[in-house]
Formats: C-alpha cells, structure tokens, sequence
C-alpha cells in the first residue's frame, strides 16, 4: 500500500523547511517566517511534516533526479539506451557527450535542496518535545536523504561544496568553494552510518516507504564498492543478506515494475508516487501539486499515450541474445527481456505468445505507431533467425494495464506506479563484486547463480576471479537496463580508454565526443555565477 507521508507535504511545512530561520527584514519588521519557525517545532506531527518535505526534491516528475526532463536523460547516459534524435537539446546534448556548463536544465541546486532541508531538520529535531528515541529515528532518516543526496552528487558531478548547517545558520555557506571529491564521500560513509544505527529495521504500515535500516547498509556498501574499500563493502552487504533482513528476489522479474507488486521483498528503498493526490503535470511543489510518476510518459511509444523519448540500443539486445535458455524452456531468451523490451515473440521463438498491450495493441501496431520518431534514426538490431529484430522498451511503461493510452500521465490513475532505487538484486551483485575482490569466490558465485536463476539461465562455473569478474558485469547490464546503473559501473569498472572503446564498440550515439572529462557533468554555468566561491570540476576547466 501506499505511505501517507506524502499526505502531510504541506505549502506550509515545504516553506518552513526550505526557508529556515531568515533573519529580520529591513525597517526592523516581524519576519513572518521567523515566525513559522518559532511555532512550527513544537509537535511530532510537524516535524514528520517536515520529514516529507525532504524527500519531496528527489521525487521529481519533471525535473528532477528521477524526473523525465532532466535525472533520467543523464543518468542513462551509457550504451544501453539510443535516444531518439530531435527532442530536447538539454537532454540529446548529455546523450551524446556535447553538453557544456551551458547546456540547460541540471540536478545540481535540487539536490542542495533536500541537504539545506536535511540540515534544517536536524538541527530543528532536537528542539521538539517527544522521546529521545523518536528524535534520533528521525535524524537518522534525513541524514540518509542528505547521503543520498550526496552520493547523487559526488558520482555525476565529483568536487562539490560540503554544507552540513543550513544557509539560513551560516550565511557562509551560500557561497562555499567546492571539496575535494574524496572528502564528499566520506560525509556520504559518515551520514549512511549515523542512518543504520538508529533506523527501524521495519516499519509499521503506515510509513511503510520510508527509509529502513537495510537501506542504509545497502548504501553504505554500495558506497564502500564506489570507494573500493571491497573488505568493509562485503561485511556491511552480508549483513543484509540474513536475518533479521528478510529481502529475497521476487520469483518474477516483473514484479519490480508494476503497481500491483509495490514493496515486494525485493524493494529495499522504493519511492512513493500516487497520482490521486494534487493535479497538474510539471512536479513543482506546493499543496495541490501531482504527486503521481511520469516516467511513462516519457517512455511510452507513440500510440501508447507516450512521448516515445527511449529506444533499447542494439548492443543491450545481442547482449540479452547472447546466452539462450536450456532447450526445453518456456522461453527461449533471458526471462528478463521480456520485461525490459517489447517486441513480437513469433518472429524469433513458438513457444510465448505475441502478446497484446494499451488496449489489445498488437506490437506491430505498436512499433508502426512509432514510425514518425523511428524515421529520425534508429538502432541498427541484430538479425536473429535470419529476420531483422525490431524492439521496444517495455520496462517502466504501463505495459500491466493493457488499456489504451495507459502511459499518458494526463490521466491520474496512470501516475501510481512506485520506483524501486534499492532493489535486492542490486545488494546480491554489489556483494559478489566486493566477494570476488575479498578472495570469497565461492560467495559471489552463489550470488550470480541466484540472479541467474531467477532469469532462467542455465548452472554455470567459473574458471576463477577474472570468469566471475566479467560476469558480475554482464548481469548488472542485463539486470538494470535502463534503470540508470550502467554509465556509472562503466565508470569505475573501466579507465577512461577502455571506457570509450566500450562505447565505441557498442555505437553509443555520441561515443565519438567522449573525454576523460565525461566521467562527470559540468558544474553547471548559473552555479558558478551565483556562487564565486565555486570552482568548475579540474577536468572542465
């Protein structure tokens, strides 16, 4: 079910949050948000209002980090997703390695967003009458958004400024010189740990959503693999892998993209949307804003109710190709693309049916729908069976309705989907990377099988570290397909010439323009005018 926290995102509580404590205003008069503050950390109640007010940045439907305008353009800049020609130039620029501190639209100042609502809220928290326990709990759930929100940064955009108090407690702050990258992460490793130790390993019903323990120590490893710190990665990750912890895969691969399957025993951090509460499209906050998921609008083929921004590129689907299930299967392929792409079964297998979608549309009608983007460019697939491949992303669409435009988000009831950050199958790939880097070969190569099976593949052995090492990085790329995983393991598995022959190799749209500098995104131009004190990564200079 859905969390009510969103329920208490209120106009008031986002201006408390967001302004702080201003100081008097010329002419001596009352502030009235002074007044706010002085009145609003009074109650539990407030300051779980607060609390929703920090996530509410990281949500964005629009522009936002997991908005379709912006977070998802740049976090799905790798080799796995083609991006169709002539949209919007603030997201083809990031696509195809042109973009400049120039080019629109950037995360950055969002981010700062939810860390100055963080750091208002954990200095306010402790002036609020209620248990010691409770303000501890609470502290420890924003100080994982402002890692996260951290974590964020330091992996698109590396040297940032570190604000740990509010604008509002130090004028200082606004126009604060970045920090050396290292010193980001260990505020990252600081804030996950002080979240695991006073997280509830669960949570009753009605906040179910929020962050939990496990999602903390997930992070915290995943942080860990980021830092190679591989010894301290392993220890945190198996923990979570036992009980008290009971995630495990889903039996199906599906269930982790549909409304119906929300907070599964995979999910381990999952953001809320409901498209019931507020109206309108653009994700801006204030009482009556939407609160529903639009990313399959943006998804969606034409036909669908979509925009039809994403196609799948040809180097994902020989990759998915590559390693047939055993003969005898229900299918032939890797049970995962079935999830991740539309296409029509008959032209390649007997044995699963064609498939109808958004109101009994068959995929050919789907894919001639699409036609007028198509005719822009389109990837080159691979020929199976002697017949040309044609594919679609069916992942992240509401390909589970079957009703006509079911990805328009102008309709409510289309916005309801959940999105799974954290998912299980990240924490079992995550800990046999840092088990193969420990020498507990025999542990990751439990962790690959159990992900293997769940996607139907054949048992497999492995002739030692460096058999197990590539392996870890194919399952990521099969497993999180546009999920926005795959440019950022690109970039700390590769140096910067392997990575460019990678995306060479597999025609990434742009690979071409690719430069040591690309591992990041510029700092962009309106920061560094805002803010003096800031300089522009070393590599964009």
């Amino acid at each position: 079910m859905k969390t009510n926290i969103w329920k208490q995102l209120s106009l008031v509580a986002i201006m408390t949050i967001a302004l702080g404590g201003c100081k008097k205003s010329f002419l001596d008069r009352v502030n009235p948000n002074q007044a706010v503050e002085k009145t609003f950390w009074v109650s539990e109640a407030n300051a779980q209002s607060a609390m929703a007010t920090v996530y509410s940045p990281i949500r964005g439907q629009m522009y936002g980090y997991y908005g379709g305008f912006t977070g998802w353009h740049t976090m799905n800049r790798a080799d796995d997703v083609w991006f169709i020609l002539g949209e919007e130039i603030m997201n083809w620029e990031p696509a195809t390695y042109a973009n400049t501190a120039n080019t629109a639209e950037s995360d950055f100042s969002r981010l700062y967003k939810t860390i100055n609502r963080a750091n208002v809220f954990l200095t306010n928290v402790k002036k609020v009458p209620m248990s010691q326990e409770k303000i501890n709990e609470l502290s420890a759930e924003a100080s994982f958004l402002r890692g996260f929100s951290y974590f964020l940064l330091a992996t698109n955009f590396g040297d940032v400024p570190l604000r740990l108090v509010s604008a509002s407690e130090d004028p200082d702050e606004v126009m604060k010189a970045s920090a050396p990258e290292e010193l980001i992460w260990k505020q990252i490793e600081a804030d996950f740990k002080a979240a695991k130790e006073f997280l509830p390993v669960t949570r009753p019903t009605k906040e179910t959503g929020r962050v939990t323990k496990g999602a903390a120590i997930a992070y915290l490893g995943k942080t860990y693999n980021y830092r190679k710190m591989y010894v301290e990665a392993e220890a945190e990750l198996s923990i979570i892998m036992k009980a008290p912890y009971s995630y495990d895969l889903t039996t199906k691969f599906e269930d982790n993209f549909t409304e119906n399957t929300e907070l599964n025993k995979e999910s381990v951090f999952e953001l809320i949307y409901d498209g019931s509460f507020g109206s309108g499209s653009w994700g801006s906050e204030s009482a009556t804003s939407t609160q529903g998921f639009g990313i399959p609008n943006f998804v969606g083929p034409q036909g669908t109710g979509g925009w039809f921004k994403w196609m799948p590129t040809a180097s994902i689907v020989a990759d998915f190709i590559k390693e047939e299930r055993p003969t005898g299967s229900d299918t032939r392929f890797d049970k995962r693309m079935y999830t991740s792409f539309f296409w029509k079964h008959s032209d390649f297998e007997t044995a699963t049916p064609d498939g109808a979608w958004f109101g009994n549309m068959t995929f050919d009608q789907i894919w001639e729908a699409s036609a007028t983007k198509r005719l822009r460019g389109e990837p080159d697939f691979p020929t199976i069976n002697g017949k040309k491949g044609r594919f679609l992303i069916k992942k992240f669409t509401n390909f589970y309705k079957n009703e006509a435009d079911a990805n328009s988000m102008y309709s409510q009831k289309n916005q309801n989907n959940n999105l799974r950050l954290m998912r299980f199958s990240e924490v079992l790939l995550l800990h046999a990377e840092a088990a193969i880097k420990t020498g507990k070969i025999g542990d990751a190569a439990n962790d690959l099988k159990r992900i293997r099976d769940r996607a139907g593949l054949a048992n497999k052995t492995w002739s030692g570290a460096d058999d197990l090492w590539k392996e870890v990085i194919h399952q990521n790329e099969l497993e999180f397909f546009f999920e926005g995983h795959r440019f950022f393991d690109l970039k700390r598995f590769y140096n910067y010439a392997q990575m460019k022959q990678v995306l060479v190799d597999n025609k990434k749209q742009g690979a071409e323009n690719f430069q040591a500098k690309h591992f990041y995104l510029p700092i962009p131009q309106n920061e560094l005018n805002t803010n003096t004190s800031i300089q522009q990564h070393p590599l964009w200079r």
